[in-house]
């Protein structure tokens, strides 16, 4: 019992000292090495912003992200899940930063491992004795069955990743209340924005929808059938751009990272031609781009797990920088710097290299002004996927405007996401968050509170 009192009088006394540490050091980082992004900047306090609550929840994520040794301490607690980690050579199930909770492990040898599928899904159905039209190839029906109601499931257990033969697949598990969040805020900018502008919904999927190992398909669900619901709650007058489809055509080729959850420069210009074919114009072929090859990469699916197979099993990071003349401006707050828009400064570091992308894509708020005077105005809000979609959109637009909620400051622009709309003339804004930022309550409250306090 003396010893248990001692053991908790220094614990209290580490957290307390590491606490008044953090507290005092000035010299905060402003990117994590560890997982490739950019970090929370200290928010600008005001009262108004302490009446929404929206500072004290920017605090606090600053605090975390911001605290001293956190990427060590990370390092540590990945060392440790990996270490209790039974799954056999070659496979293994890692939690994401969120720390949920790991699905249940059934071990069938030494050598492969098989993974029963979430609750609530219903991937665990075998097809192996379907064709593609659902027909059973068995026994033939004389009369077809109605099809049964789809179960878009509500079980919590989201955000984990499975690496395979040196290939992080980030697993999905459809949660249908954050899902119907999604159109519920995307429903509000239609409204608060009126008929005068066209808002597009575009969403990629994570490279578990693409995943060609069946025998590990059913511990993710579908991520198809996921926007096949959205789209009976978003309203008539939203355009969604088909990126599955789109991705799904290609699925053989290079058009997400191994090592990264991102889309590869390759997948995002798929998305950006279905986007252009979704508003009746024409893309680009890619040779009408600057490609610009930097060489090996490892990315934020390493960091998260630190595992070895990917290490051993680097990607190559290709970007595509257009040749339409333009100008890049970054803004912290309504002051502007110049960038650019594939900002090679991130590029000697093997673990940076996504952040060549327009710059980090972490300002307040960003936009490239270009030479096309044809009136198109559109504004990009977005998540790290949308960074490599806007180079691509840069020959179709006279201005185009770049928002990540993670860093829009309204104390800073003096102005809700519907007041820079209006003020700036943007006739379009395209929604590009992929599917696990989608399917996060969290990430979408923040997008919503970029209406103001009257949302």
């Amino acid at each position: 019992m003396k010893k248990l009192k001692i053991d908790t009088i220094f614990f209290i006394i580490l957290i307390t000292l590491l606490g008044l540490v953090n507290l005092i050091n000035t010299n905060k980082p402003t990117v994590s090495n560890l997982e490739n992004r950019a970090l929370k900047t200290m928010p600008q306090f005001s009262l108004a912003s302490v009446v929404r609550g929206s500072f004290q929840r920017d605090f606090e994520e600053y605090y975390s992200d911001t605290f001293i040794f956190r990427d060590n301490l990370v390092k540590i607690s990945r060392d440790v899940n990996k270490i209790m980690a039974f799954l056999g050579p070659d496979i293994s199930i890692v939690t994401s930063v969120e720390d949920v909770q790991l699905p249940p492990v059934i071990p069938e040898g030494e050598k492969e491992t098989v993974f029963p599928a979430p609750t609530g899904s219903k991937a665990n159905e075998t097809n192996e004795n379907f064709s593609p039209s659902n027909e059973n190839t068995q026994t033939a029906t004389p009369t077809p069955t109605p099809e049964p109601e789809k179960d878009y499931g509500d079980d919590p257990n989201v955000g984990y990743w499975m690496v395979v033969d040196g290939k992080a697949v980030q697993l999905f598990k459809f949660n249908k209340e954050s899902i119907e969040y999604y159109a519920q805020v995307i429903n509000k900018y239609n409204e608060k924005l009126g008929d005068g502008v066209k808002i597009y919904s575009m969403i990629p999927p994570t490279n578990g929808e693409f995943m060609q190992l069946k025998k590990y398909k059913s511990i993710t669900d579908s991520q198809n059938d996921a926007l096949g619901f959205l789209k009976t709650k978003l309203n008539d007058s939203i355009i969604s751009v088909d990126v599955y489809d789109a991705l799904n055509k290609h699925k053989d080729e290079y058009i997400y990272f191994r090592t990264d959850h991102h889309w590869t420069a390759l997948g995002a210009y798929y998305g950006y031609c279905e986007f252009m074919r979704t508003k009746g114009d024409t893309p680009l072929s890619l040779d009408r781009f600057e490609k610009i090859d930097l060489g090996d990469f490892l990315g934020s699916s390493y960091t998260k797990t630190l595992d070895k197979s990917l290490e051993k099993n680097p990607d190559n990071i290709v970007a595509y920088k257009p040749l339409t003349n333009h100008k890049f401006t970054i803004y912290k707050g309504n002051e502007g710097t110049k960038a650019d828009i594939i900002d090679l400064k991130y590029a000697d570091d093997i673990s940076k290299k996504y952040l060549v992308f327009i710059s980090s894509g972490g300002a307040t708020w960003s936009k490239v002004k270009t030479d096309i005077n044809n009136g198109k105005k559109v504004l990009v809000i977005k998540d790290s996927f949308g960074n490599m979609l806007v180079p691509f959109l840069v020959p179709h637009y006279e201005e185009i405007y770049v928002v990540d909620s993670r860093f829009y400051n309204m104390n800073l622009t003096e102005k809700n996401i519907v007041e820079f709309v209006k003020d700036n003339g943007i006739n379009e804004v395209v929604f590009c968050i992929y599917m696990e930022d989608v399917n996060w309550h969290k990430f979408m409250s923040g997008v919503e509170n970029m209406l103001g306090s009257e949302n």
